[in-house]
């Protein structure tokens, strides 16, 4: 299997059940991102420097390094709108296009991803369950990957023993996205994977890279614009401050 995230100016979803590793998969995408940033700086340093946006906070060894300089966050999506040549990790994506929702979906934030190369971003996005997402996302999916932890330590709590160490495999298998929208659950085991699965190993440094417990706010639909029009003829009534035809839209 080629790189799971690759040099192209693609969008790429990585899904899978509850613990499966999905975070963990972003977190090692985005090790291997701030490597290739600090050789590209090396071998070409006139290039203005690359940077990751993520969603999802890092551990502070990783800030103390990284943070301000190739590292920085986002919380809303708004913030995206207008940022070029960046790398995006979105995790949870289901949570801020929720499939239910694509009617509220901002246009200024579908053109996050629609003009992804004319802006030359890359975006990284997980997400539990496919069909949870906005259909207007789904059909701009460049490559797509299956992540399912084949073995490893229980899950850790705050009220349960701790493990002993940890560790695991995580499989990454790539698919069509197209194979995929037409499909239902129960027929899902006969999806045809490309080329061969890719393997990673859970340790602990890679689980210590950030949080993957940490909760993220619920959906909320954006805020309205106040858009007050006004009539250009000066004799117009309408003209005059507070008479003007009024409308709400998605900002």
């Amino acid at each position: 299997m080629a790189k799971a995230w690759g040099r192209n100016l693609h969008i790429c979803l990585y899904y899978g059940k509850k613990g499966s590793g999905k975070s963990l998969f972003q977190a090692y995408i985005a090790k291997k991102l701030f490597r290739e940033y600090e050789k590209t700086e090396k071998r070409y340093p006139s290039l203005p420097k690359r940077a990751y946006w993520s969603s999802q906070k890092f551990s502070k060894e990783i800030e103390a390094k990284e943070l301000g300089k190739h590292l920085f966050y986002w919380e809303n999506p708004r913030q995206l709108y207008g940022l070029r040549n960046i790398d995006i990790g979105w995790d949870e994506i289901g949570k801020d296009l929720p499939a239910g929702s694509w009617g509220d979906t901002p246009k200024k934030l579908k053109q996050v991803f629609s003009h992804l190369r004319k802006r030359g971003n890359r975006l990284f996005a997980n997400t539990q369950i496919y069909e949870d997402i906005d259909i207007s996302f789904r059909r701009q999916i460049d490559r797509a990957f299956k992540i399912e932890k084949i073995i490893g330590s229980k899950d850790i709590s705050a009220t349960l023993p701790p493990p002993r160490f940890v560790w695991g495999i995580i499989r990454i298998r790539e698919f069509d996205p197209q194979i995929l929208e037409n499909m239902h659950d129960e027929t899902e085991r006969e999806l045809t994977y490309k080329g061969f699965p890719r393997y990673i190993f859970i340790t602990k440094k890679l689980v210590a890279i950030y949080d993957t417990q940490m909760e993220l706010p619920p959906y909320l639909p954006d805020s309205l614009e106040h858009i007050e029009y006004l009539c250009l003829n000066k004799n117009c009534v309408k003209s005059t401050p507070g008479h003007g035809h009024i409308e709400h839209k998605k900002i």
